[in-house]
């Protein structure tokens, strides 16, 4: 268990969560519910993911993903950079604005704080809110990344500064 608040709990994610999640994320996109939960399937047996969820009275309200993500070309400007990103972070509409989503972010970050000096975030740059979010947990804007043909913030977090 990494933190808990009243009946919020912040944990690593089983495969007992995986079909939740699935749920959870086929609520806010579209896509096929199976689709998802294999996605999520391979996520949890994945060791360059983490994967964590946020439950409220042991029912999974929301989740979020680390990934190690590799350059693909010295030649790509544009692309990310190598590197351990935080992704896939999602709270469930009855339980958003109740600190689950700050809770999920730093419980990512201290996953991360053995097995890298850096974490990176990608942000659309019209999501204002998710930019200050990090901001407040001492991320700094780093760039810009292109992926899928659109243009996202990059952020980045110095774990161990010197």
């Amino acid at each position: 268990m990494f933190g808990a608040t009243g009946e919020m709990v912040i944990r690593k994610a089983t495969s007992t969560d995986i079909a939740a999640c699935a749920v959870l994320i086929c609520g806010h996109v579209s896509g096929n519910l199976e689709d998802w939960r294999s996605r999520f399937e391979r996520d949890l047996a994945n060791p360059q993911r983490q994967f964590l969820v946020a439950t409220v009275d042991a029912s999974v309200v929301g989740y979020g993903h680390t990934t190690l993500h590799s350059d693909k070309s010295e030649d790509e400007t544009t692309s990310s950079p190598t590197g351990y990103f935080l992704s896939g972070l999602l709270v469930s509409p009855a339980h958003r604005r109740k600190g689950l989503g700050i809770l999920l972010t730093i419980a990512r970050i201290d996953e991360l704080r053995q097995l890298t000096d850096v974490i990176y975030y990608r942000a659309e740059p019209s999501n204002q809110a998710t930019i200050n979010l990090h901001s407040r947990l001492g991320f700094k804007t780093f760039g810009s990344v292109e992926r899928d043909g659109r243009e996202f913030t990059l952020l980045s977090l110095e774990l161990h500064p010197s």
